[in-house]
């Protein structure tokens, strides 16, 4: 039984507080282009061609890092027939050579946006419903935190502009020198805490299985991005695939 006051209850960003899906969709487009020297920015998805718009968000689901984003445009645009996550690892490991180019034109284009459109940036950000009012009332919100490879800077540009308060050293941002899990581990020892009494929402089916390794409970955020195939290896890991009616009867107030 989940008990706010003692437990801690940690949510990924991006698939289970935020649907930034339009929002990298345009990002990444933009990031390529510059790549490929062909700076054709766009400032909406509805810019983009429909059938990779719909391929992208297929892809989705596979995405661990924001640099992840821009495979997929260089994928679809290479015509690389991608069916699974590990068709997906496997163009990325193939592309290794781009990743750290590929990081830093998406991290650059988002901050670019933010700087010259942030209500723009914000419009194609919008929380999954009901979960505004979540954070906001959420009792215990020493208790409360954010793991997510977004960067951290751009959680609190959400969270500020939409005055929502927040404990900033709560708000942890991963990345491939310290994953989540080595960040659920950090916040298990700094709090001494045990791990029947830490919770985590995730929506990346592939990290929650990683994460078994440290006794902590997980679910699987079934609104976020997944599929049947994903919600699956889900079941068969032993892992609770929540609705979003599953966790705010849980972990509400």
């Amino acid at each position: 039984m989940f008990n706010p006051k003692t437990d801690i209850l940690a949510l990924d960003f991006d698939g289970v507080v935020l649907d930034s899906i339009e929002e990298c969709l345009t990002v990444s487009h933009n990031a390529l282009a510059l790549y490929r020297n062909c700076p054709d920015r766009i400032s909406s998805p509805g810019e983009i061609d429909g059938q990779i718009a719909s391929e992208f968000r297929r892809l989705r689901n596979f995405i661990r890092h924001g640099q992840d984003f821009v495979f997929i445009h260089l994928a679809l645009q290479q015509g690389n027939r991608i069916q699974n996550q590990r068709d997906f690892d496997s163009f990325l490991a193939e592309n290794e050579r781009l990743n750290s180019v590929f990081r830093k034109l998406f991290y650059e284009e988002r901050a670019r946006f933010i700087q010259e459109d942030l209500s723009g940036w914000l419009e194609l950000n919008p929380f999954y419903p009901g979960m505004r009012k979540f954070l906001e009332d959420y009792c215990n919100k020493e208790r409360l935190f954010i793991i997510t490879t977004k960067l951290k800077e751009n959680v609190l540009a959400i969270f500020d502009a939409r005055s929502i308060e927040f404990i900033d050293k709560n708000i942890y941002s991963a990345d491939r020198k310290t994953g989540k899990i080595r960040i659920i581990e950090m916040l298990l020892e700094k709090y001494r805490i045990k791990p029947e009494n830490f919770h985590f929402i995730e929506d990346q089916v592939d990290t929650l299985i990683q994460a078994k390794s440290t006794g902590v409970n997980l679910y699987l955020a079934a609104w976020g991005y997944n599929d049947d195939v994903q919600s699956k290896r889900a079941m068969d890991a032993r892992i609770p695939v929540l609705t979003p009616e599953d966790f705010f009867s849980q972990f509400g107030n």
